[in-house]
């Protein structure tokens, strides 16, 4: 004998009080549907026999886990790491853990991953990655089988999906509409990868501020979100257009090396070039000339996806499709 005592289960306490796990299910998990006397009957036993009820006996009647999966592309993205962090401060709030699964920009790597959180009996998914022309039938299958889902900047024309995500047309339009009131010059533009939406909708709003304020849009130049296709970007730029006055990059890691690509030719920032960014990434207040830039709400955006993807499990259908929030302009010395 090692003197270890037997944890006492759901069934043991089943069989003393004579009724079903079920039934002591519902009282752990106060469901209303227990008759008083059998509820009072099941409590005492519960006391008797120092029964502490675990996360998977209170999933039996559920038939789910208090668990959540959330399916990521990239955790050096500062965008989906906030959303992360916004979402596991709702999930904790409201009695739930989040499974975390980043592909690492590798697309094979999601069906596993779906796979694998539908084996674990997940209550439902946060899945936080842009959309782009990527394979959705593994996406599709989640919706069809009617597992809860929540998306946060994925849409999909064909599936009626639950999104929440920001608002990058306004964001864009205001991005290009401050350079343009400074000086009412073309407004030349630093794209990410093709095949975003995000992408598509801030160049949306950068020909709408143009549109807005009668001024023809300047050269376009495609980079990959990194510090290095900044630079190379902003380099090509300055050849295109020597007497360029105005960039927008679509996130701050292109826009902070622009600047130096910017500097290294001989053009400073902003006496020469005004530069705005996207993200508000910390490093943007700090870095020289400090970076004015959109600020997303980016916890905002995760904790609004759980609290709705929470309330779907719960049975409340989502009063909107599509929620979008506002981004806010700060500015700061890049393009006083």
């Amino acid at each position: 004998m090692n003197g270890l005592k037997r944890r006492v289960t759901i069934k043991d306490v089943a069989a003393s009080a004579g009724v079903s796990y079920q039934t002591v299910s519902r009282v752990i998990n106060d469901h209303p549907d227990v008759a008083p006397e059998t509820r009072e009957r099941v409590i005492e036993i519960i006391r008797n026999l120092d029964y502490r009820p675990s996360a998977i006996a209170r999933s039996l009647v559920l038939e789910r886990t208090r668990t959540l999966g959330l399916i990521t592309q990239d955790l050096s993205d500062y965008f989906f790491t906030q959303v992360i962090v916004g979402a596991e401060r709702e999930a904790r709030k409201q009695g739930y853990v989040f499974v975390l699964g980043s592909t690492e920009r590798n697309a094979q790597d999601e069906p596993a991953y779906l796979q694998l959180l539908l084996e674990h009996q997940i209550a439902g998914i946060l899945f936080a990655r842009p959309s782009t022309e990527r394979d959705q039938r593994h996406i599709k299958a989640i919706v069809e089988r009617g597992l809860p889902l929540v998306t946060s900047a994925y849409h999909a024309e064909d599936l009626d999906l639950t999104v929440v995500d920001v608002d990058n047309i306004d964001g864009g339009y205001w991005a290009t509409r401050h350079l343009l009131e400074k000086e009412p010059a073309p407004v030349a533009m630093i794209t990410g990868p093709a095949g975003w939406r995000s992408v598509n909708e801030r160049t949306e709003g950068w020909r709408r501020a143009h549109a807005a304020l009668g001024v023809k849009p300047g050269p376009v130049e495609q980079g990959d979100w990194s510090y290095e296709s900044g630079y190379q970007t902003g380099r090509r730029l300055l050849k295109r257009a020597p007497k360029l006055k105005a960039v927008f990059a679509q996130n701050d890691r292109m826009a902070i090396a622009a600047i130096r690509a910017f500097r290294d030719a001989g053009r400073q920032v902003p006496q020469n070039i005004r530069v705005v960014g996207y993200d508000d990434v910390p490093e943007a207040r700090y870095v020289h000339p400090s970076l004015t830039t959109m600020r997303q709400p980016m916890q905002e955006v995760g904790r609004i996806a759980t609290q709705i993807l929470v309330e779907t499990i719960n049975g409340k259908q989502p009063e909107h499709r599509e929620v979008l929030l506002k981004t806010e302009l700060i500015v700061r010395e890049s393009s006083s």
